[in-house]
């Protein structure tokens, strides 16, 4: 395998990886911080931690590109982050897993409007990787609230847009784009948060509450989205997209490991169902029809 291919699989698989995990990691930090609070502190500290990396990076002499970090600050960062974890607070989280999982679709319709093309068989295996999420997301016990449910739909659709924004503009380093972008989303949804949700200091500063808010700041959003904005400079924005249908399954396995949940048949048929959809949308054959 060329090492261009193997660095772009293995960046692949490293920002699944990394998002797979930050479902326990997001359980953890809201028994110290309430949702919108969290999510607020957790970008600006990653919004903080890319600017000290980006301060290594040579400085460009292009104009600043404002109308991306403004559209990835609102609709990314922003806008997809405070609907789902409004969602979160009012429907099951195995709902909100198959809900979110809309986002291929929502990504195959912007991009087709970008004159990226899919065909038939990578929507086949697209909606049976849904399926398996399904599968594997979904009791017998369901709370839905109509309004949660239709703001965790409008959740995926605003990522979705904000990733084919971001693919369209791919050309404009991601270091000098994410950390302006998550430090406006942090800051405006810290001062939401705050005076609504009225988080306690000395909850916040829990041990485990800074150790789960360090790793989603660091891990799930600066290392994992610079690998999303990089994989973007190097493939078709719909491969990026469907990496929402395998994060729920290594979020079972990490919850397995390490959260103490058990597994079960029905977890196993979701993520086979999941890995064949993946097989069948990724293969050579299927972006050649």
């Amino acid at each position: 395998m060329p090492i261009r291919r193997l660095l772009t699989l293995g960046a692949y698989i490293l920002m699944c990886a990394i998002w797979g995990t930050t479902w326990l990691a997001i359980r953890v930090s809201l028994h110290s911080l309430p949702p919108i609070s969290g999510a607020g502190v957790r970008f600006i500290v990653a919004g903080i931690a890319l600017y000290s990396v980006a301060l290594f990076r040579p400085r460009s002499r292009e104009a600043f590109p404002w109308k991306l970090v403004l559209a990835l600050a609102v609709f990314l960062f922003g806008l997809n982050y405070l609907l789902t974890y409004y969602s979160e607070t009012r429907l099951d989280s195995g709902l909100v897993s198959v809900l979110f999982g809309t986002l291929p679709f929502f990504v195959f319709a912007f991009a087709a409007l970008a004159h990226e093309k899919t065909t038939p068989r990578i929507w086949i295996g697209t909606v049976i990787g849904f399926l398996g999420v399904g599968v594997i997301s979904l009791t017998s016990q369901i709370q839905a609230s109509p309004l949660a449910a239709l703001a965790v739909i409008g959740a995926a659709a605003s990522s979705a847009f904000a990733n084919v924004y971001a693919k369209r503009h791919s050309h404009h380093d991601p270091l000098r784009t994410l950390p302006p972008a998550m430090l406006i989303a942090g800051i405006i949804m810290t001062t939401i948060g705050i005076p609504a949700e009225h988080p306690t200091l000395h909850d916040a500063l829990a041990p485990s509450s800074i150790a789960s808010v360090l790793y989603l700041a660091l891990a799930g959003s600066g290392v994992a989205f610079f690998l999303n904005f990089w994989l973007l400079q190097r493939i078709e924005v719909w491969k990026v997209g469907l990496s929402s249908l395998i994060i729920p399954v290594i979020a079972v396995i990490v919850g397995i490991l390490f959260g103490g949940e058990q597994g079960s048949a029905r977890e196993f048929i979701g993520g086979a169902l999941v890995i064949a959809g993946m097989w069948l949308a990724l293969s050579p054959r299927a972006q050649i029809e």
